[in-house]
């Protein structure tokens, strides 16, 4: 799945090619039948064995966002313990990231490393004067797609291209004040939209998604080698504010996800814009709850209205990020598909989940949540 598409064309294809040159074969034998005798015999070469992969793409990737935001971090956290109560905070950010794709018989392969740096005013462990905290990140996404597994075009309909069953998963650590580690796990179907070709491919995933965290800021228990109640409180280990022990870790409820691909060529513009295309990525989540037993709520304090109950409740998570894409090598060295230049705008609603109606992201770090930048970047594909 993913490129299904481009999966089906390469066999049409293969199959076209196949019929030409028999064809063409036979035409020539015809033709040549009285001199046949007089013409040395030689053998057709050897068909060349088609790839495993029939897409292979890995690319290079920096990326700069100008206004980034990390919920619940306030401003002038860089140079006051937890910042300024009722600033707004946000920063720059620079991404590097490596991209694997691929296409085989069956399916798609889609792996993304990404490593962040974020400014000053998001500090390692929150601690004022400390550069800012990086953060590592990773997925994948997978499809089989139910065409090709079943050798047909049964999934070929007047809605979709195909459909797949399509899995994945997430993981990234930071080293901020929350020191977060997280893990997902999605799993669900994928339908390539059947959209007019002047608006390109659209893939649609519907997922069903779980989540698991552990994140050092509510943690609350025996001192160990580490600041084990809050790097950011720095109160280095003891029962929690409500009485209790709370280890940080958090168990989120299984909840939906929509994620949407479109990717739209300008080439029907003509000139520079055949080396244009535009990239939309839209991703919606639904709440996963707080996490936190009720045991662990009451250890942390859960009620108030700047308890944990309030600010750990999550809400509906909304991810868009456009890009308008260049293939440069195309443009000044005529070999497409080497290197890209962009720029994009992201949006991101209720980042991470959060609620940005809370306490903590609407009063203490007012507008955290809610990430809008601009970015720029490049990218370099191996060939």
């Amino acid at each position: 799945m993913g490129w299904q598409g481009v999966t089906m064309n390469d066999k049409a294809l293969r199959s076209n090619m196949k019929t030409v040159l028999l064809a063409a074969t036979i035409a020539a034998a015809a033709c040549g039948y009285a001199h046949a005798a007089d013409m040395p015999v030689k053998a057709p070469p050897a068909p060349k064995p088609v790839p495993f992969f029939f897409v292979n793409d890995t690319s290079v990737s920096f990326t700069w966002y100008f206004n980034a935001t990390d919920p619940g971090v306030s401003g002038s956290s860089d140079s006051i313990p937890s910042g300024v109560f009722g600033q707004k905070n946000s920063f720059w950010r620079a991404s590097g990231s490596i991209d694997h794709f691929d296409v085989w018989e069956y399916g798609t392969n889609l792996i993304h490393l990404e490593v962040d740096q974020y400014a000053k005013q998001d500090p390692i462990l929150g601690e004022p004067g400390a550069v800012g905290s990086r953060e590592f990140f990773g997925f994948t996404r997978s499809t089989i797609g139910f065409n090709e597994v079943s050798h047909s075009k049964a999934f070929d309909t007047f809605l979709t291209n195909d459909v797949g069953f399509e899995f994945g998963f997430d993981a990234g650590t930071q080293n901020n004040y929350l020191a977060e580690q997280n893990t997902k796990y999605l799993v669900g179907l994928n339908f390539d939209v059947k959209i007019p070709k002047p608006l390109g491919i659209m893939l649609v995933g519907v997922l069903a998604r779980k989540e698991f965290t552990h994140n050092q800021f509510n943690a609350c228990g025996p001192a160990g080698f580490g600041d084990a109640q809050s790097p950011a409180a720095g109160f280095g280990g003891g029962t929690c504010i409500g009485g209790g022990l709370f280890n940080g870790d958090r168990d989120f409820q299984w909840t939906y996800g929509i994620e949407i691909f479109n990717s739209i060529p300008l080439a029907a513009l003509g000139g520079w814009a055949d080396a244009l295309h535009i990239v939309n990525i839209l991703n919606i989540y639904g709440p996963k709850g707080t996490g936190i037993s009720t045991a662990n709520c009451l250890a942390i304090g859960c009620f108030g209205a700047i308890g944990g109950l309030n600010n750990n409740e999550t809400k509906t998570e909304v991810f868009e990020d456009v890009r308008l894409s260049l293939d440069a090598s195309k443009v000044f060295w005529g070999k497409p598909g080497i290197w890209d230049a962009y720029v994009g705008y992201r949006y991101w609603y209720n980042k991470f989940g959060t609620n940005h109606n809370a306490a903590l992201f609407s009063i203490a770090a007012p507008g955290t949540s809610i990430e809008s930048t601009a970015y720029l970047g490049t990218t370099y594909h191996f060939k």
